[in-house]
């Protein structure tokens, strides 16, 4: 796929078994986990069935259950990055039943596409009886070089014109793609629909091919007319948006660069010519030159620098459309957005169209980082969007690998049941005790209902325990509550609520004041942790000590430990002027909401003795309230 370097590397990385990252709302299913001999690429019937390419020539089909060998493609060469590269069905396969396929042979050193006819049941979407004859072969190309183990293109596909396009690697041979004649390093397009039924092994002319709208037609004779495209090196994946039918090509670097590019069809009664500058440029720098004087060329609508990115071999994937009612659709949001990946990196990018130019996806949520909207896809390397609205891709379970592969599908989760919080959230407390209101929060069905008999399942940030254990079910209307005690730990705590399957939970917010007291040395620390929702946070406070024997003071806030009228309590800190306004740690008394004193007691003050503390304070916007009582012996 790409340069000796990279092939190396291939062969040293490990096999693939991180699952992949993809945003919020999104999941990776796994339709096939078994029986693939190294799928290289697939297609989909009209019917929805899948037919998968194996890199020895063995076709599957997949019909939602295990993979069953439908025919083999003879004389596949599987050296290095040779074999069966590429296959797509007929749009009349229904009809026909013919498949094509592009591949190495060891015939000869030419790369093939050839068509195969499938008996059987060819329009029963629940079927695996489907099968080919190798002499049912008949031969589109034939006649294009294959010297180089590499650089051999691939991905036949069809437009929503009915024309074949085949993309063609340059056999590692830079300047033959820059001459249409070559048949090297371009893009092909094909009129198959008037080829006889059944088998030959003579390739049709150039002329029976040709459209007859090509950039080329006049060519008469000449391989030529049948080229659209040149100046790629290894367009190993294309995908044809079925709306515009231009094409979104991912063409393998040398060693700087890797591109994604697009080919514009435009409104004319003839298609473009259009070059896309290998070796003139590999991205947007000069990288070589040949023969004669650099034309216009055609930049990539996505230049990735394999330095620092681990790219190595790009993958062109599809341009995203939303298939009608189709039940695993995107959504508008990635109504038209490009999709590309690396065969090495395993990172999926986006790209989306403004009207004037291409530009980044915006990161949405839950995606691995800013630059890639998936990750952990090392050896994907056919990436397709389906009948049902999903994006399909085969992944090796190595790079280069001889047998296995994955056929899986990234589709959005669709609805789901939710958590909603309706009552209990905000509240402030006090460490050790129990919050006064109970968490509350309804489950609600796929349309936003109550669901009675929902389950719910509770989880802690922070120091609190629940009286309740999962999972907890619903009410007749839904609605489930548990009641939180603040532990040890104080500040924040964030309780989550969460149904099996579920986007959407909810969310309650609490938070426990503490006072903790800490000895030092000759130093006494004391540290109120409190929050309010004032602006300014401006807080009073009084603090006081008690040495043993005091009352518990009965308040409208709570039981004050420290009663102030008991003779052995001392007044520490007063902001609110209660107590003439003192300050014994010389630090004030208002907080910002939280506060820290320092006092220095006198060595052996207070040994022997188990002191309580407790601060009290005025929150300009709730009022009074209280610190727990924090016991130390000394």
């Amino acid at each position: 796929m790409t340069s000796l370097r990279a092939f190396a590397l291939a062969l040293s990385l490990a096999t693939v078994a991180v699952a992949q990252t993809v945003p919020t709302g999104f999941t990776v299913d796994t339709l096939v986990g078994s029986g693939l001999a190294a799928g290289h690429d697939f297609c989909f019937l009209p019917d929805g069935r899948v037919l998968i390419a194996n890199r020895a020539g063995a076709v599957m089909v997949h019909a939602g259950g295990a993979p069953v060998t439908v025919g083999t493609v003879p004389t596949v060469e599987t050296g290095s990055e040779r074999g069966l590269l590429g296959i797509v069905a007929d749009p009349a396969f229904a009809t026909n039943g013919y498949i094509y396929v592009w591949y190495a042979s060891t015939a000869d050193a030419f790369l093939h596409l050839d068509r195969f006819t499938c008996t059987g049941d060819l329009g029963n979407a629940s079927s695996t009886l489907l099968s080919f004859a190798s002499t049912s072969r008949r031969v589109i190309l034939a006649a294009i070089p294959d010297n180089a183990f590499n650089h051999n293109g691939g991905s036949p596909r069809f437009g929503p014109d009915g024309m074949l396009y085949q993309c063609i690697g340059d056999d590692a041979n830079p300047c033959t793609a820059q001459s249409t004649a070559s048949s090297l390093g371009c893009v092909m397009r094909m009129n198959v629909s008037g080829l006889p039924a059944g088998g030959s092994t003579t390739a049709p002319s150039f002329d029976a091919l040709d459209p007859g709208d090509n950039p080329l037609s006049a060519n008469a004779g000449s391989v030529s007319q049948l080229v659209i495209a040149n100046g790629l090196r290894n367009p190993v994946r294309m995908e044809i948006d079925q709306v515009t039918g231009n094409l979104y090509i991912g063409d393998v670097g040398q060693n700087a660069v890797e591109e994604y590019s697009e080919y514009v069809r435009g409104t004319g009664s003839t298609l473009p010519l259009v070059n896309f500058g290998w070796p003139w440029r590999e991205g947007n720098s000069a990288y070589s030159s040949c023969t004669g004087t650099q034309p216009a060329l055609t930049a990539p609508i996505a230049a990735v620098a394999q330095s620092g990115s681990g790219w190595l071999s790009v993958m062109g994937g599809p341009r995203y459309r939303n298939q009608g009612g189709g039940a695993s659709n995107f959504g508008p949001a990635y109504e038209g957005v490009a999709f590309y990946l690396d065969y090495f990196a395993g990172q999926v990018r986006c790209l989306q169209n403004n009207g004037a130019a291409w530009a980044a996806l915006p990161a949405v949520p839950g995606q691995p980082n800013a630059t890639n909207w998936g990750a952990n896809f090392v050896g994907a390397v056919s990436f397709r969007q389906g009948p049902d609205g999903a994006i399909w891709f085969l992944q090796h379970p190595g790079t280069y690998p001889s047998t296995g592969g994955t056929l899986k599908r990234i589709r959005p989760l669709g609805p789901t049941n939710s958590v909603v919080a309706v009552s209990g959230g905000g509240q402030v407390g006090v460490v050790g005790e129990a919050f006064g209101t109970p968490l509350r929060v309804q489950v609600r069905d796929t349309s936003g209902n109550a669901l009675p008999g929902g389950t719910v399942n509770f989880a802690v940030s922070g120091g609190a325990t629940l009286s309740t254990t999962n999972p907890v079910i619903a009410d007749g209307s839904g609605f489930v509550q548990t009641t939180a005690t603040a532990t040890a730990t104080g500040g924040a705590i964030t309780i989550t609520a969460s149904t099996p399957g579920s986007q959407t939970n909810a969310t309650l917010g609490l938070f426990a004041r503490k006072l903790t007291v800490t000895p030092s040395g000759t130093l006494l620390i004391l540290a109120a942790t409190n929050t309010t929702t004032a602006v300014p946070a401006s807080v009073p406070y009084i603090v006081m000590a008690s040495f043993p024997g005091s009352p518990i003071l009965s308040t409208a806030i709570g039981p004050i430990c420290t009663d102030p009228s008991y003779a052995l309590t001392v007044v520490l800190e007063d902001g609110t002027g209660a107590f003439g306004g003192l300050s014994l740690s010389g630090n004030g008394s208002i907080g910002n909401p939280s506060k820290t004193w320092l006092y220095t007691v006198p060595a052996g003050l207070l040994t022997g003795f188990q002191m309580s503390f407790q601060a009290v304070g005025i929150d300009p916007v709730t009022g009074w309230f209280r610190t727990n009582c924090e016991v130390r012996q000394f």
